[in-house]
C-alpha cells in the first residue's frame, strides 16, 4: 500500500460515504483501524464535510464536503499534468544539450 496523508484518507472516506454509508464500511474500505477512524470522522464532522444521519446509522458526504472531492480530484489532476510535463521535458537527451 503507498503512503496515504490526511488529505488522500479523509477523501476516501467522504467518497465512501457519498450517498450514506455505516462506519464500518468506511472503515472497512478506507483501511483503517479504530483509533485513526475516531479521529477522521471527529475532524470531517468538526469540518461540515460529514454528518452523521441517526435514523439511518450512517454517515453522508454534505456539499461541502462534496466541493472538497471536487477540489481535491482538480489538484491530482493538476499535479499528474505538471508531473508528466516535467518528465517529458526533461529528456535525458536534454539534460546533455544545455
Amino acid at each position: 500500500m503507498n503512503y496515504r496523508d490526511k488529505t488522500d484518507i479523509s477523501a476516501t472516506i467522504l467518497e465512501v460515504a457519498n450517498g450514506g454509508a455505516s462506519k464500518s464500511k468506511i472503515i472497512s474500505i478506507a483501511f483503517l483501524n479504530h483509533s485513526s477512524s475516531l479521529q477522521y470522522f471527529g475532524m470531517l464532522l468538526k469540518n461540515n464535510l460529514l454528518v452523521y444521519q441517526k435514523e439511518k446509522r450512517t454517515f453522508k458526504t454534505t456539499p461541502t464536503g462534496i466541493q472538497f472531492l471536487q477540489l481535491y480530484h482538480l489538484m491530482n489532476e493538476l499535479l499528474m499534468r505538471i508531473t508528466t510535463y516535467l518528465v517529458f521535458k526533461a529528456q535525458p537527451d536534454d539534460l546533455g544539450s544545455k
